[in-house]
């Protein structure tokens, strides 16, 4: 019995040890793989590598694979010194692989930071192609990260994208994908130069990978923009994203003939961080759909409503609902506003200019608060570097963000539930009376004239 094992277990290992090219792990190089296929296909494999965001140790190896190919490989040199055109010095290496751009791509993630020469094989139509040596860069030459790109329009639906190169300088090819709000691929092309127009094929080479009929885009619909610098050796550069929506304000008002400019709106920067905007507005009953418009820059004419593009922000409630707030992961200063519409009318925000820089929001809890009479406090503060604010925004809430009071003042000073020296007022109903011992917040909202907050102060206070 125990020799019956023996057997058993060297024919087991016998076994093993002949197999190649299986999924998990391939003895065999590439050489000899080619060697096995008896039509080699000209027309090379789309292929091209760039480092994660962030991350040199995650290398991904993006390639398009046409319909009906099959049995896709990825392979690497043995030693990164060996000749990189030299097929028999590639080893097959099983990675993971996953669609990108609604699948029209896919992509290999590598975890190494290793700097090597790759490739990427697949058969089709009984060939095997075979794509151009990639050289992973992940250390040398870090793939850089973007948003910056010029997006302006032929029409409200053609839109042309401008951009620049990496600190390198050495990308030879760009390729441009448009994708829709759920990454579903529209369009990809490839330009020599560092512009595109959508749907305009003048400047457009080789590879082309659109295989329909590009559709038109839609007004008003959001979408995505992703540009690959890559250089003569298919490492990419530079990868820019960058989110864009047809159709200005100018365009939206347009088609809402019956519009008022009245929504209180102001913006301020995250506690601590210039490169988070935060877009504060008070929504009417009925309000929806709303929206978020800013500028390229702040050197426009901010009531131009031509210069407003469309951004597609997220909102959360504040203050118990009375507010709503954007959050832009941006620390450019720009012109912005907000829009809604109530019962089938436009409502606009005032401009907002953005300084997320030059004055940057100054977050405090400093406030003086004492008790000339019970249950009715007095708070008094102070300003912050910045002294040009002309209102001052007083917003109280119980302890779990309910939502008292809201009131406008122009002095530094305030009392609850006395309106003597307030200039306007949120709250549409007496605030209700204070419960001695219960515990309450109190914010101070610090406004310049063109409604960005120089000042935010939050306390919390236990009522006396």
């Amino acid at each position: 019995m125990a020799f019956k094992k023996i057997v058993l277990l060297f024919i087991c290992i016998s076994i093993f040890s002949c197999s190649e090219d299986t999924d998990i792990s391939v003895a065999r190089n590439l050489q000899e793989y080619i060697d096995e296929n008896s039509t080699i296909a000209e027309k090379p494999v789309v292929a091209y590598a760039a480092n994660a965001e962030a991350n040199t140790s995650l290398t991904y190896i993006f390639y398009y694979p046409e319909v009906g190919a099959s049995d896709i490989r990825y392979y690497e040199l043995t030693d990164a010194s060996l000749n990189k055109n030299d097929f028999i010095n590639y080893r097959r290496q099983s990675l993971g692989s996953e669609a990108v751009f609604g699948g029209k791509l896919k992509r290999f993630s590598r975890s190494s930071d290793v700097e090597t020469w790759c490739l990427v094989t697949y058969v089709k139509d009984g060939g095997l192609r075979i794509s151009k040596p990639i050289k992973l860069n992940n250390i040398s030459k870090s793939t850089q990260y973007s948003d910056e790109v010029i997006i302006n329009y032929k029409t409200t639906i053609e839109p042309n994208f401008t951009w620049e190169d990496s600190a390198t300088k050495e990308s030879v090819l760009y390729f441009q994908v448009i994708t829709d709000e759920e990454e579903e691929f529209i369009s990809g092309t490839h330009t020599k130069e560092k512009f595109f127009q959508y749907y305009n094929l003048s400047n457009t080479v080789e590879p082309e990978i659109n295989t329909v009929i590009v559709k038109d885009l839609v007004e008003d619909e959001v979408y995505n923009f992703t540009m690959m610098g890559i250089n003569e050796d298919n490492w990419v550069n530079i990868i820019i994203k960058e989110q864009f929506i047809p159709r200005n304000l100018e365009e939206y008002i347009a088609v809402n003939t019956d519009k008022t400019i009245d929504v209180l709106a102001f913006a301020g920067n995250a506690n601590g961080n210039k490169e988070e905007t935060y877009i504060y507005f008070q929504p009417i009953e009925g309000a929806f759909e709303y929206r978020y418009y800013e500028t390229e820059n702040a050197q426009v004419i901010p009531t131009d409503f031509s210069n407003y593009k469309r951004r597609n922000l997220t909102d959360v409630i504040q203050f118990g609902g009375k507010f709503r707030r954007f959050t832009h992961s941006s620390s450019d200063e720009v012109w912005c506003l907000v829009t809604y519409i109530v019962n089938g009318k436009l409502h606009i925000s005032e401009p907002i200019k953005t300084k997320n820089n030059s004055k940057t929001t100054e977050w405090k809890t400093a406030v003086d608060i004492t008790y000339p009479e019970t249950l009715q406090p007095v708070f008094k503060w102070a300003d912050g570097t910045h002294v040009d604010n002309v209102a001052y925004l007083q917003v109280f809430t119980q302890s779990d963000d309910v939502f008292l009071s809201g009131t406008y003042t122009t002095e530094k000073t305030f009392q609850y539930y006395k309106e003597e020296n307030i200039t306007d007022k949120i709250h549409t109903e007496t605030p209700p009376s204070l419960v001695l011992d219960n515990s309450y917040k109190f914010y101070v909202f610090g406004l310049s004239s063109d409604n960005w907050l120089n000042l935010v102060i939050q306390n919390t206070f236990i009522a006396e």
